[in-house]
């Protein structure tokens, strides 16, 4: 893991994380921290996050997702076989 993308502030120890973990959940609900770097033996061991930012990061993989889909879409479009918006709305109202 790169850890140049945290800042000090932002690195726990695991000990620290046991002893403060109420006012280290009251930075993360008050936004003060979005995310903290739990470190064990010297190592990043995992991120707590916020919840909002727990729920920007699962919205960001979903619209890549979709944009994976729609990009797959697009390369087997074919202008050919194509319904045209008019047809679909005589068709199903």
């Amino acid at each position: 893991m790169n850890t140049a993308r945290f800042t000090p502030s932002e690195m726990l120890s695991a000990t620290d994380l046991s002893k403060k973990t109420s006012s280290i959940l009251t930075e993360l609900s008050e936004q003060k921290h979005d995310k903290f770097v739990i470190v064990r033996n010297n190592q990043p061991n995992a991120v707590l996050l916020s919840l909002s930012a727990y729920e920007s990061l699962l919205e960001d993989i979903e619209d890549l997702q979709l944009a994976k889909i729609a990009g797959e879409r697009l390369e087997s479009f074919d202008p050919a076989t194509a319904t045209v918006h008019e047809d679909m709305k005589r068709k199903y109202g």
